[in-house]
């Protein structure tokens, strides 16, 4: 009897397993289109101001971020820990980088 109720539970996993996998596969052949046929230049526009606002609002957290590592190295200067002047380098150095990377957005070729 156990054997069976064991066969029945590995038979039951790998239909499992096989069913989801089938499930998945097709869900993700699924083709979507745009609608409309002429220009999508109100979709393009709101694309652009869309990405726009983003990169504005993750450049001035990069830069926020550079701020607080700069007031952590700074603190950590006057109590003479080098831990925490590492980790204020760090965190200026990550802020400044993410700034840089959305000032450089127009290298990256996002709106054509």
């Amino acid at each position: 009897m156990k054997l069976m109720n064991q066969k029945n539970k590995k038979f039951a996993k790998i239909f499992t397993v096989l069913f989801t996998i089938a499930v998945v596969t097709s869900l993700c052949a699924v083709t979507a289109f745009a609608a409309g046929g002429g220009g999508g230049g109100g979709s393009e526009a709101a694309y652009q101001s869309t990405i726009t606002f983003f990169i504005t609002w993750i450049r001035r957290i990069g830069m926020m971020v550079a701020f607080v590592g700069a007031i952590m190295f700074a603190l950590a200067i006057k109590n003479n820990d080098a831990e925490q002047k590492q980790a204020g380098l760090i965190t200026m150095i990550a802020g400044f980088i993410v700034a840089a990377l959305c000032a450089a957005s127009s290298m990256f070729d996002l709106f054509s």
